[in-house]
């Protein structure tokens, strides 16, 4: 079903749409005061804003570098996984390597005789 629009109705909106196509919207000065007032306030210098706790030091740099308290947790999430894995690794694992290497692969670490690498 089709509903024909009527023509009165498309004359006084096209009149309408011709009216308003030439007018052009400005921003009150107040808005713009504000909208600088508050630019102005974000951008203030960053020796105003306050130190954090423990932010200096020797290991600063690298606390900054591995993205504080996330990124550390991170990577003690992915140490944690990479030594369980190690230490127990699924048996998919091991049809992984077969597929890559032809059979199964070991890495003996320490020798039968070898207590803690200390040749005891």
């Amino acid at each position: 079903m089709t509903i024909e629009p009527d023509k009165t109705e498309m004359e006084a909106l096209d009149a309408l749409f011709a009216e308003v196509a030439g007018q052009r919207a400005e921003p009150s000065a107040d808005l713009m005061a504000r909208v600088l007032a508050d630019a102005a306030r974000v951008q203030a210098p960053a020796a105003a804003a306050p130190q954090a706790r423990g932010s200096s030091g020797f290991f600063s740099p690298l606390w900054t570098a591995l993205g504080g308290w996330a990124g550390a947790g991170g990577l003690a999430a992915v140490a944690a996984a990479g030594v369980w894995l190690g230490i127990a690794p699924p048996a998919a694992f091991e049809t992984v390597t077969d597929v890559f290497f032809g059979s199964s692969v070991t890495l003996q670490v320490f020798s039968a005789n070898d207590v803690l690498g200390m040749g005891i």
